[in-house]
């Protein structure tokens, strides 16, 4: 889901990196190359050994990218929202959380002006992906999340057939 949201947005001309592990050799290799395919960069992807992502990951990550206007994070594990939120914040960039398997709105670390989505079980032709990521770019243009909302929303508008 995440890597979907990603195209998406980087196909509508924004600038987006994705912060992740991928292993070491061939599967990484190609991994990394299916990000610069599509036009995702991948500045704070480490290359190690497959294993899960750590808060110190999230942390150093979002640290490391300067120019951070937006925080998506799809498919989050739930020990890593407090990383997260606290990368937002520090850089002053609204979040949006999309919840794939779990209620993240239950969280203690949940920050209150946070946008928190429940993904569908399936989104085979990317609608939900493309609508999370007409979300983020309308913020990343400086929108306010409320006119943001409203804006993705009203894009999805059709008139009545009559």
């Amino acid at each position: 889901m995440s890597q979907a949201i990603a195209a998406a947005a980087a196909r509508s001309g924004a600038a987006v990196q994705v912060i992740g592990i991928v292993p070491e050799g061939a599967n990484g290799d190609r991994l990394v190359l299916e990000l610069a395919e599509a036009g995702i960069g991948h500045a704070a992807v480490l290359r190690t050994q497959d294993r899960p992502m750590e808060s110190a990951d999230v942390s150093l990550a979002l640290r490391y990218l300067p120019e951070v206007r937006v925080v998506v994070a799809a498919g989050l594990e739930p020990g890593l929202l407090t990383a997260v939120a606290e990368g937002a914040a520090f850089a002053g960039a609204p979040l949006v959380v999309v919840n794939v398997d779990h209620d993240a709105t239950d969280d203690p670390a949940m920050p209150v002006d946070a946008t928190v989505l429940a993904a569908p079980a399936s989104d085979p032709d990317g609608t939900f992906a493309g609508f999370v990521a007409a979300f983020a770019v309308r913020l990343d243009r400086g929108e306010v999340p409320s006119d943001a909302w409203a804006g993705t929303l009203g894009a999805l508008a059709v008139d009545p057939v009559s």
